[in-house]
C-alpha cells in the first residue's frame, strides 16, 4: 500500500479517536446537541486531515520536492474555506484578516504534525 493509502487509513483511525473522546466532551457539555456537535466535529478535522494529504500528495507529484513552508502556502487557503464553512463563523464577519489567515495556517500546520506524528503501521494505533 502507498502512501497516499496509508494516509486515508490514518485519516480514518483519526477520526476514529476523535469520535472515541467524544463521550467524555458530552459529558463536559451537557447538550440535546452533542452527537450532532461531535459528528460535525469529526467531519472537519477529517476535512482538514483530507486537504493536508491531498497538499502532500500533490507536492510529492512535482519534480522538485517542496518544502513545508511552501506546501503550507498551499493548504492555508483551502483550511480557511473549511473554517468559514464551519458553524463558527455563523453570524461573524471577519476583523482581521491577517489573523485570520495566521489561525488558519497554524491550524494546517497543527494537523499535518498530528498526521506526520502516527505510525506507517495503521494495525497498531496507540489511542492515548
Amino acid at each position: 500500500m502507498g502512501w497516499l493509502g496509508k494516509a486515508g487509513r490514518i485519516i480514518g483511525e483519526v477520526t476514529k479517536l476523535v469520535l472515541g473522546i467524544g463521550p467524555l466532551v458530552t459529558m463536559l457539555t451537557p447538550s440535546k446537541k452533542d452527537d450532532l456537535v461531535m459528528a460535525q466535529v469529526a467531519d472537519t478535522l477529517a476535512q482538514v486531515a483530507g486537504i493536508i494529504t491531498q497538499v502532500e500528495a500533490m507536492a510529492g507529484a512535482l519534480a522538485t520536492p517542496l518544502p513545508g513552508d511552501q506546501k503550507l502556502l498551499m493548504a492555508t487557503p483551502l483550511i480557511a474555506q473549511i473554517v468559514l464553512s464551519s458553524s463558527v463563523m455563523a453570524h461573524h464577519e471577519i476583523g482581521d484578516p491577517v489573523k485570520f489567515r495566521a489561525g488558519c495556517a497554524s491550524i494546517a500546520s497543527g494537523m499535518a504534525d498530528v498526521l506526520t506524528s502516527l505510525k506507517d503501521n495503521v494495525e497498531t494505533v496507540n489511542k492515548t
